[in-house]
């Protein structure tokens, strides 16, 4: 007959479901064993209590103050937003009409690039010779060696990818057939 043991404390027991194997087992003495919280949330540890939040002694302090809708002084605002008049005034569009003139005869309607800016992408400048793609050229002083260097910067292409490839194209075999 096999021996067995009578477990008197708490315990995790870990047996084979085939029986193959010896069975595992580990008895807490001193009342240190993990607890299981089933009711933990998915993900979470197990062994690990939920956090309780108390709940604060204060109550939700109700806001006062003037609705700049409807120019009315309220004691509640939740109460104030869901009345009838707050609702069908912020409603009636011509409730807006000062911000409306306001808005169109401000200096931010008509903001843009000014007409007379062309953006390029890419250009030259002049930079030591050590750097980037190199196009052997001359510099403003004759005793340092330049070289122009082709920078690049990322435009728009919607749509038109293999035009700007044939411009871009014409654009390089341009600037270094000079």
């Amino acid at each position: 007959m096999k021996s067995y043991k009578v477990f008197k404390k708490p315990y995790i027991l870990i047996e084979d479901c085939k029986n193959k194997c010896q069975p595992f087992y580990k008895e807490y003495v001193n009342s240190d064993a993990p607890k299981l919280h089933l009711d933990s949330p998915t993900l979470c540890c197990p062994f690990q209590a939920a956090k309780k939040y108390k709940q604060s002694g204060r109550r939700r302090h109700i806001r006062e103050g003037f609705c700049e809708i409807c120019y009315v002084r309220f004691n509640n605002y939740e109460e104030h937003i869901e009345e009838f008049e707050h609702r069908e005034f912020a409603k009636d569009n011509s409730n807006y009409k000062k911000l409306d003139i306001f808005i169109s005869t401000s200096a931010f309607e008509n903001i843009g690039p000014p007409e007379e800016y062309i953006p390029q992408s890419p250009t030259f400048k002049l930079t030591p010779a050590s750097s980037g793609r190199k196009y052997n050229g001359t510099c403003s002083n004759d005793n340092e060696k330049c070289s122009q260097t082709l920078h690049f910067s990322l435009i728009s292409t919607e749509g038109c990818l293999g035009q700007d490839a044939m411009l871009f194209d014409h654009f390089i075999a341009e600037i270094f057939d000079k």
